[in-house]
């Protein structure tokens, strides 16, 4: 009932756009003539002829008053199924309508209905749908607004659009994400090689990585990860920054995609020159997907160095701020008897998240550390907290702790560590 309820809405507002347009004759006895998109349109017109334009009505009128209709329907489905149908109906002579609804403050609509609207616009005049955009749109729904009109942009004028979502980027920090979205995306689907040089002459910096990652992800939905792979590879070593930017975006992107060939990716380039800080981004990917156990034994066959003792600390960390008993209970699992050595840069992070419920064996765990300066300070916040929890308990170890005179008055008078 609803789908015919919907067309038969559209043929009446089609009447009305085409008699306004070419007169009741041409409906009657000229579609013939017409160009195929105004055959598909005609093809929903009912024979008869009773329903007019009023003498005081203008095009403009009409299709605004139709979109009104459809935006005070109640059920949001209905109208996203009445925009549907009428919204491909309409043409560049019908912009200032879509424009003038969504300006009209005495309509509430949703994001799904600000975007189709937003698209019609776009679709005849994507600078100033973009600009309206960034600048007029609802705040609950900009980003949404900016992403379909930037699309629609970058997909008929690039350079144009390029140029504003440099603007807007610097100018307006809050609408990068989405600015920097819609480019790429409709950018990348005209032009891929044209915007992999944008993105590599944006320099370094986050707004790099940020196109980066969109241009990885568009490339691996539309060709597959083994394409993103490639053109990874192929970028050449003469700019090593960019290159380190490129391969951590892969890095970043292939776990979402396909976990295994993410961890094949890392076995070929996780060691290499250009493989600094792979390994710890694949597993934050890894303890993000709730698997923080699984992240950090595949983290335990690593080679020992720097760049893999710091990714098995900072996703320790990270697992204990997302879920932090699981990773209190796997790493008790790990350590029962002597504490295989990998998990030494684990420690420091393990002995604070013990200290809130369980002081003592917190500052069992910190005794261990094996940096001195690192040690020192562990055991000072560790102490405080415990003093807090039991003040009694927490001087007596206070007097027989290894910890300088300085350390300690830090402890009783509740200063910071440093």
């Amino acid at each position: 009932m609803e789908t015919a309820h919907a067309l038969g809405y559209a043929r009446l507002i089609v009447k009305k756009l085409l008699r306004a347009t070419f007169g009741t004759a041409l409906v009657a006895i000229g579609i013939g003539a017409c160009d195929p998109q105004t055959r598909r349109t005609a093809s929903l017109l009912p024979p008869d002829g009773s329903e007019e334009i009023a003498a005081d009505e203008t095009l403009t009128d009409v299709v605004r008053n139709a979109l009104a209709d459809v935006l005070r329907d109640p059920d949001a489905f209905s109208r996203a199924r009445r925009l549907g149908t009428l919204l491909p109906t309409l043409g560049a002579e019908q912009v200032a309508a879509v424009e003038q609804t969504l300006e009209d403050t005495t309509l509430d609509m949703g994001a799904t209905e600000l975007e189709l609207l937003l698209r019609v616009w776009a679709t005849h005049q994507p600078e100033d749908a973009s600009r309206w955009s960034v600048e007029e749109s609802p705040p609950g729904y900009r980003l949404a607004a900016i992403v379909s009109s930037m699309t629609l942009w970058a997909t008929t004028d690039p350079q144009a659009a390029a140029r504003a979502a440099l603007q807007w980027t610097a100018e307006r920090p809050d609408v990068g994400d989405a600015v920097q979205l819609g480019l790429v995306r409709g950018w990348f689907a005209v032009d891929p090689d044209a915007v992999a040089q944008f993105i590599r002459e944006l320099g370094i910096g986050f707004p790099r990585q940020r196109a980066l990652s969109i241009y990885l992800r568009a490339m691996i939905q539309t060709q597959g990860i083994d394409a993103a792979a490639r053109w990874a590879e192929s970028v050449a070593d003469d700019d090593e920054p960019y290159k380190l930017a490129v391969y951590r975006q892969v890095a970043a992107a292939l776990p979402l995609f396909d976990p295994a060939a993410a961890l094949r990716w890392c076995d070929i380039h996780c060691e290499s020159r250009f493989g600094k800080n792979l390994r710890s981004i694949l597993a934050t990917r890894w303890v993000q997907r709730g698997d923080g156990a699984g992240a950090l034994e595949w983290l335990s066959s690593a080679p020992d160095n720097y760049d893999n003792r710091l990714a098995v600390r900072t996703n320790f960390a990270l697992w204990g701020t997302t879920d932090r008993e699981a990773a209190l209970d796997w790493m008790a699992a790990q350590t029962i008897g002597e504490p295989d050595p990998w998990l030494q840069p684990a420690f420091p992070i393990y002995a604070r998240l013990l200290a809130e419920d369980s002081p003592a064996d917190a500052i069992e765990w910190a005794e261990r550390i094996e940096a001195d300066d690192e040690r020192e300070i562990v055991l000072t916040e560790v102490a405080r907290a415990w003093r807090q929890i039991d003040e009694a308990a927490a001087d007596a170890w206070l007097l027989e702790s290894p910890l300088p005179e300085e350390a300690r008055e830090k402890v009783r008078v509740g200063q910071g560590s440093r």
